[in-house]
């Protein structure tokens, strides 16, 4: 994609700390890849909020369904400031940054290098290809390269595809649409802008931010995007790359929900009705607007609790009320078979399972009691993203055995151009594995040693996808964060 489509919109300095290549190839339009993709949005996940049964099909149920929209400008306004106000609350320099960036007219801007590739602004499979294919060629360090109009093509007629085949589309207003189509924009604006940046500050600079966001890709997308080809038949697998894993079968109905011998408030789990984790917005390294999760326990007397990080069977449920009331919200079951979740200042959403923004959590029976791989978590801050010069990126891993042993490791960087301060500035840090702990995994519970002999008791789940909902081992909870499995 030409890196003057998003020149005019944000001179960022050098960003780019360290952050490692990240995961498996699962394909590109498989369902959870896919499903995956329609989950980014910062501010609403508007496709998979719309479940099939959420609303009767519309008359012409047997028309083809169109991705494309009558755009209202006031939608993409409202959706910057909404941006703008949730950077804010976490940095008004960062805030004021996005500021100046959306006083500019954005469509304008864009539009003429849109339509040299064959693309609709007013399309949301041409705004999804879009991204799919500034973030590919990030993760492969390309800039400045004039994206082939064939291949923009090729990718838009694929995601249109995948799009139409999806029931939902038919339930879709053009607001809906809309909404879907100027978060793929403003992400891939972001994802250039942030490559064109790097790419001033040398070779170095450009792989570290290639390097980041394909890490962020993995997680947003579910994808590894370097295993991925771009031709004008759209994504496909490279050679070699091999299939994803089988998904297990849902664990049997039972005493999955138990507490473990010798807990604290061992009936803590006789009030519970589901275990589940929620999508919220985050910002990521370099400042980068992400999609977080978290887990949540529902109880049968219409409150929910939001993880802090002990197992459940493990915390004084009244205490915790008390001192962290915000962690704490009320639950019911909406007409249309949805959830409404109203969180500690009154605030209420509407969300359906498996609908973009609130899944089931699996025990660890769903697996067999047992993990055999490294799990990561990459996390980060700073204001690159938005045309300042700091940019912080950490990772954490957790690396489990069949056999019960475990490991942990991390490291962090950070980096500070000096085009604003006129003091350039650069820290690493890297913290070994300190030895080979043991783990044991229990219903919603981790048992974690270490190799000193200190022993802690987390909460534990395995994440989901698809509808209805299937267990993805390739995403866990430890305590209230969640880790993915990545590629070193």
């Amino acid at each position: 994609m030409s890196r003057w489509f998003v020149l005019p919109l944000l001179p960022l300095s050098l960003p780019g700390a360290p952050v490692a290549a990240q995961s498996t190839f699962s394909g590109p339009l498989s369902p959870g890849a896919f499903e995956s993709t329609l989950n980014i949005d910062p501010v609403s996940n508007t496709l998979r909020s719309q479940a099939p049964d959420a609303a009767p099909p519309p008359a012409n149920r047997d028309a083809p369904a169109s991705t494309r929209f009558v755009r209202d400008p006031a939608l993409l306004s409202a959706k910057e400031a909404q941006i703008v106000a949730a950077m804010r609350a976490q940095s008004h320099e960062a805030a004021a940054e996005l500021e100046r960036l959306f006083s500019r007219d954005i469509l304008a801007l864009v539009t003429p290098e849109l339509r040299r590739m064959g693309l609709d602004p007013q399309d949301m499979a041409d705004m999804t290809a879009v991204y799919w294919i500034a973030a590919w060629e990030a993760a492969h360090g390309i800039v400045g390269r004039p994206t082939d109009p064939a291949i923009a093509r090729g990718a838009r007629d694929q995601m249109a595809a995948t799009l139409r085949a999806n029931p939902m589309l038919q339930r879709m207003s053009d607001r809906d649409k809309q909404d879907l189509a100027d978060t793929m924009l403003l992400q891939t604006i972001f994802v250039e802008a942030r490559m064109q940046g790097a790419a001033q500050g040398g070779a170095t600079a450009r792989q570290q931010m290639s390097d980041t966001i394909h890490a962020e890709a993995k997680q947003l997308l579910r994808t590894d995007l370097r295993a991925v080809t771009l031709t004008a038949a759209g994504f496909a697998p490279a050679s070699g790359s091999a299939p994803p894993p089988a998904n297990a079968a849902p664990p049997a109905a039972g005493n999955a929900g138990a507490a473990l011998p010798g807990a604290a408030h061992a009936d803590n789990w006789a009030q519970v009705e589901g275990v589940y984790f929620k999508a919220y917005t985050s910002f990521g390294v370099g400042g980068m607007v992400t999609v977080d999760y978290e887990p949540l326990v529902l109880f049968r007397d219409g409150s929910y609790y939001e993880i802090e990080g002990d197992a459940l069977e493990d915390v004084d449920l009244a205490a915790s009320r008390r001192a962290k009331p915000i962690k704490w919200g009320r639950w019911a079951r909406a007409a249309d078979g949805g959830f409404t979740l109203t969180d500690s200042r009154g605030r209420a959403s509407q969300t359906r399972l498996q609908g973009g923004s609130f899944f089931k959590a699996f025990p660890a029976e769903a697996s067999g009691n047992r993990l055999a791989a490294k799990y990561s978590r990459v996390s980060g801050g700073g204001n690159s993203a938005l045309g300042g010069e700091l940019t912080i990126a950490a990772k954490r891993d957790l690396t489990f055995a069949a056999d019960g042993r475990y490991m942990s490791a991390g490291s962090a960087g950070a980096i500070g151009s000096g085009d604003i301060s006129g003091v350039g500035t650069a820290t690493y840090s890297r913290r070994p594995p300190g030895g080979v702990g043991r783990y044991r995994i229990e219903r919603y519970t981790i048992t974690l040693t270490e190799p000193n002999g200190q022993t802690r008791r987390q909460f534990f789940a395995f994440g989901s996808h698809h509808t209805p909902a299937q267990l993805d081992t390739d995403m866990i909870f430890v305590g209230d964060r969640v880790f993915v499995i990545m590629d070193d």
